[in-house]
């Protein structure tokens, strides 16, 4: 097991393993403890609990599953290039673990282009099926997703199902964009990095990582005045309003500044020897290197 892996999800007795057809999947009890606290607003006042344990089991599994299909898009495109990866599933976030091992620039594009994209994919079907039940309201729902007021649809299933329907939805398109934005290391930061470095070299680990700060830094700030003002300074561009969302926004900001200044630090000794600055100059998948389950 890789130092990394090990520090994310260390391997338990309590983890729950399985496979996708052939691709190994790892369980880590921080996932289910994340999902847990996230989905703990479910219980606010006035939603009686006869409503909010149903749903609040809906939203762990549609977490798991949209999280998984996610990682799955990695997974998948890395094996159309000849990659054999696994997933892991731990707080705060999945990782497919060796889906990232190409020589070529683009492949790796596309690989972390995969997995939002499989996150669309997945809600496209979902808008799909609901359209056949009733085009109004699937419009009613996505229009619900960006706060647009539309006309009430006739035919509207139980509140539990539109809870279960907008849910999948809002987790599968919101994660997923917020996943291509260019903030290391979120799929789209990865994506800016091999871009910066396509066309500045070396010095493009840099740039990628100054524009990784200040995206991060900027939707910190545009979060946290939506809790403070109870509305969105963007329209329809809502984080709600919770500090999840500054925090996380922040807590990748803090993580990009360090390693700035570790690039900073570091990068006159590694010249010196003619070695890689960084680690994931190194390997791609540095940050989530874990051993591999084929062998």
């Amino acid at each position: 097991m890789g130092l990394v892996e090990n520090s994310l999800a260390p391997p338990t007795r309590f983890d729950l393993n399985f496979r996708v057809g052939d691709i190994p999947v790892r369980v880590h009890p921080f996932f289910w403890l994340t999902t847990v606290l996230l989905g703990l607003n479910i219980f606010q006042e006035g939603n009686p609990a006869s409503k909010a344990f149903p749903e609040f089991g809906i939203w762990v599994v549609i977490v798991f599953v949209s999280i998984l299909v996610h990682e799955l898009g990695h997974v998948l495109m890395g094996r159309y290039f000849g990659s054999r990866g696994h997933i892991i599933l731990t707080g705060f976030c999945g990782l497919a673990v060796g889906s990232a091992e190409q020589r070529q620039r683009w492949q790796r594009i596309l690989v972390s282009l995969a997995g939002p994209g499989a996150g669309f994919l997945f809600a496209g079907l979902i808008t799909g099926g609901i359209c056949v039940y009733s085009p109004s309201f699937a419009l009613y729902l996505l229009a619900s997703l960006i706060h647009v007021p539309v006309a009430f649809p006739d035919a509207v299933p139980s509140p539990l199902v539109v809870f279960t329907l907008y849910t999948a939805l809002w987790l599968n398109i919101f994660w997923g964009l917020v996943n291509l934005l260019p903030i290391w290391p979120l799929d789209g930061g990865q994506v800016s990095r091999e871009i910066c470095e396509a066309y500045k070299g070396r010095d493009g680990q840099r740039l990628s990582l100054w524009i990784s700060l200040f995206t991060a830094a900027g939707f910190a700030v545009v979060a946290l005045i939506e809790v403070v003002m109870k509305k969105p300074l963007v329209p329809y561009l809502s984080f709600g309003t919770s500090l999840f969302a500054a925090l996380f926004f922040a807590l990748l900001a803090l993580s990009n500044w360090q390693l700035l200044r570790f690039l900073q630090r570091a990068g006159s000794e590694w010249e010196e020897h003619n070695e890689p600055r960084a680690p994931w100059e190194q390997d791609p998948d540095w940050w989530k290197r874990g051993g591999d389950p084929w062998d």
